[in-house]
């Protein structure tokens, strides 16, 4: 295990870097959850769950385009679970994944696509359909994403492209480096991302390694979705490369369990993509 190896987002996390997300998305995340612990409240401004779907919807959306939305190759986890995470949220975009049909209101991935594009897919595979919005969302997650000029490909999608990105009802998404090894910030991030998800917002993860194993996998290099808060502490998490929802237990999340499938095969959670609510009122966590 490698458990006690340097990581980016440790360093990070320790300068202080990006630290204010977890106060914001903390602090307007849905009061009396059960995995809100330590979280201030009362929200200011509508949760989430009054404009959006429910836990359950979620779940049934990711359990019908599971298989359907994996990955289209090794750099476009990301992006995966950016389509994934908007599907969730838009019935409209579900029913073009699914069937090719264009609705008559056009999710905003697929307001500039040509109409000759749009009937080529209609007869494809929901696979397809899935890769061509998947390219889509990366060339809109990179562009300027390196102080203002394009993030290379082969490094698929940066935290903060994918915030900036992410789509889903009644939120924006925040970035924010995680560290393991501060059990007080991992337990916030956690309780934080189980709050939202038990108002039906999932949450985009990322994951790696440490310099036990390198120092190219001491950064983010996979992204996983939390679709749903597990009674045992853990999460269900929807892994991209395998196209299915994968039981994640807290020692995995806390670093301690070494590879694991619901982390793509990588030992820590490294980065978090938390929601925050638009209209909320953030206050600082107690």
């Amino acid at each position: 295990m490698s458990a006690r190896g340097a990581r980016l987002s440790t360093l990070l996390h320790r300068a202080g870097v990006w630290g204010g997300a977890l106060a914001r998305a903390a602090a307007v995340a849905p009061v009396g959850s059960s995995g809100a612990a330590g979280l201030s409240g009362p929200v200011g401004g509508p949760t989430p769950d009054a404009v959006g779907p429910t836990p359950r919807e979620v779940r049934a959306t990711v359990r019908r385009l599971a298989r359907g939305l994996r990955q289209a190759d090794g750099t476009t986890c990301g992006s995966a679970v950016l389509t994934m995470l908007a599907a969730c949220g838009d019935d409209g975009l579900v029913t073009w994944l699914a069937t090719g049909h264009v609705p008559d209101v056009r999710p905003p991935e697929l307001r500039d696509a040509p109409e000759s594009a749009l009937r080529r897919l209609a007869g494809a595979r929901v696979e397809d359909r899935a890769a061509v919005l998947q390219r889509i969302l990366k060339r809109r997650t990179n562009a300027r994403a390196a102080l203002g000029l394009p993030w290379p490909e082969s490094l698929g999608t940066p935290p903060w492209g994918a915030a900036r990105v992410a789509r889903f009802p009644g939120v924006r998404y925040a970035h924010l480096p995680v560290d393991d090894t501060d059990r007080s910030h991992l337990d916030r991030v956690l309780g934080t991302v189980r709050a939202w998800l038990a108002a039906g917002v999932p949450v985009p993860l990322y994951t790696g390694g440490d310099t036990a194993r390198g120092w190219s996998t001491a950064v983010p290099r996979h992204v996983v979705l939390a679709v749903a808060d597990r009674p045992d502490g853990g999460l269900d998490v929807w892994e991209p490369s395998r196209g299915r929802v994968v039981p994640t237990e807290p020692e995995a999340l806390a670093g301690r369990a070494g590879p694991h499938p619901g982390l793509g095969g990588w030992e820590h959670v490294v980065w978090a993509v938390l929601p925050v609510a638009h209209d909320g009122a953030p206050r600082e966590p107690s």
